[in-house]
């Protein structure tokens, strides 16, 4: 709905009830993108320098949010609705890690041309360089393949630190090194 439609009461109304509708900070953050908005005369411009957001961004909010559904001030999943499983069979994925351990220097188009040659097995290429990257299957001692098999166990295990302790609502730990740096100041 454009904003050109809401009135400034309804926004407001919005507002005043936002926690009961248990909107999120973003959700309510946009609601008052709007009542600024209406209340300098449907400004944009203004609106946009006020709160330092892009044009593109107001609009596409104002476009987006309707008045009788608030849900539609938060975010939604950008993630598709169905994602495409790999279509290649396990046996032949096992032929392709056999055939690289044991002559892991070997590579996609030749691995391609074996499986075909040997097994009669048909892929493309890049499908062989896939399953490869996908699976790591990177078992040279190169310098290459070893920082490709490091790459990929790093990304496998990285998880973001929890914190043990969560301080008071309203109170930081000063010696905290993340929390000097963010704020400037140095010990």
């Amino acid at each position: 709905m454009s904003t050109s439609v809401l009135r400034l009461q309804d926004v407001r109304r919005l507002l005043r009830s936002a926690e009961e509708y248990e909107l999120s900070a973003m959700a309510v953050q946009r609601l008052k993108w709007f009542q600024y908005n209406l209340e300098h005369g449907g400004n944009v411009s203004l609106t946009c320098r006020h709160f330092g957001i892009s044009r593109s961004t107001y609009l596409r909010w104002a476009e987006r949010f309707d008045a009788t559904d608030i849900r539609t001030l938060e975010e939604f999943s950008r993630r598709p609705h169905t994602v495409r499983l790999p279509e290649t069979e396990t046996r032949t994925v096992e032929l392709i890690k056999k055939i690289r351990m044991e002559k892991p220097l070997l590579g996609k188009e030749a691995v391609t041309q074996i499986l075909k040659q040997e097994h009669g097995v048909t892929l493309s290429s890049s499908t062989v360089g896939r399953i490869i990257k996908r699976h790591s299957l990177f078992f040279a001692p190169t310098e290459s393949h070893l920082s490709k098999r490091s790459a990929s166990e790093e990304s496998s295990t990285l998880r973001l630190p929890v914190p043990e302790k969560v301080s008071g609502e309203g109170e930081a730990d000063i010696d905290d090194p993340f929390l000097s740096l963010a704020s400037g100041i140095t010990s």
